[in-house]
């Protein structure tokens, strides 16, 4: 079965795999409550790690792996696969550019019906609830305008009576009168949109968000009109935005090739910081996972 999937070889454990010296790098993309402890097995056996997000449950546990990786001098990133995408990369060169003028306000938000067999949303146990699934997706969107160090940090939503989160809406508010509103739902579709806005314009990163092929430019002219220009970023081959893993795994490469411990796109300081903004949401909706101690 495996040479009829093309898989050379296969493993008994993850401690066998992790062993292996032919192994150069992990990607670890198992449920929630075990990346913070496969991270730490891959990075003590001195394999570099891409783990999915949410690189751990909580920032105590992401700040063991990160200084764990560093002291090893091995690459560990947090697969936020949007930020290599080449619509993202336009855009932040867009906002540096000074395109739209001074950023003001982000709005971000994404929707999934998730059904009710889907275990490792409903069920606390597996890290479940929809702000470690897709809500990272939204928070992402404002730290990469805005950066991770909000100032202030307002939460509403409600959990499941199985007490996971099943909605939330979060306003981030940093200095500078700049403010992020980001939203999330696992009961309904919210198509996944991104607006920046500024003095001279707006950016709006079309649906899927987090894997986009387009991207439009509203800037404000002189006599009060509008002007809108559209960019288009069409997929890898094949045409399917699964395949744009394509450009995460591309940047892996090129890090671990130069040396590099992580990516500027996504650096394990935002990654940390994301995951203090994520500990603050759950501490104002009242979401407490079993306790997850980092080995």
């Amino acid at each position: 079965m495996l040479s009829i999937a093309g898989i050379p070889h296969a493993y008994g454990s993850y401690e066998a795999l992790c062993s292996d010296p032919e192994v150069d790098v992990v990607y670890i993309g198992t449920i929630h409550p075990t990346h913070c402890r496969l991270a730490i097995l891959a990075l003590n056996h001195g394999k570099h790690v891409l783990v999915e997000k949410p690189m751990a449950m909580n920032a105590k546990e992401a700040e063991v792996v990160i200084t764990l990786a560093q002291q090893k001098q091995l690459f560990f990133m947090e697969g936020m696969w949007a930020r290599f995408f080449p619509a993202i990369r336009f855009v932040r060169r867009l906002i540096d550019d000074g395109e739209i003028g001074d950023v003001h306000h982000v709005y971000s938000a994404f929707g999934v019906p998730f059904k009710a067999d889907n275990d490792r949303i409903w069920k606390k146990e597996l890290g479940g609830g929809g702000l470690l699934d897709i809500g990272i997706y939204v928070l992402a969107s404002a730290t990469m305008v805005f950066g991770y160090e909000p100032e202030k940090v307002t939460t509403a939503g409600r959990l499941s009576d199985e007490g996971v989160d099943v909605y939330s809406s979060i306003m981030l508010e940093y200095s500078g009168d700049r403010f992020a509103t980001v939203e999330y739902s696992t009961l309904a579709r919210i198509s996944e949109k991104v607006t920046i806005t500024g003095t001279k314009g707006r950016i709006f990163i079309h649906p899927p968000a987090h894997a986009t092929m387009e991207i439009s430019v509203v800037t404000y002219e002189h006599d009060g009109t509008e002007k809108e220009k559209a960019s288009r970023f069409p997929w890898p081959t094949p045409t399917d935005h699964h395949s744009g893993f394509l450009y995460e795994a591309e940047a892996v490469t090129e890090a671990i090739q130069a040396h590099r411990i992580e990516r500027t796109e996504y650096s394990h300081a935002e990654s940390l910081g994301i995951m203090k903004i994520m500990d603050r949401v759950r501490h104002d909706l009242g979401l407490a996972y079993a306790a997850v101690s980092a080995p």
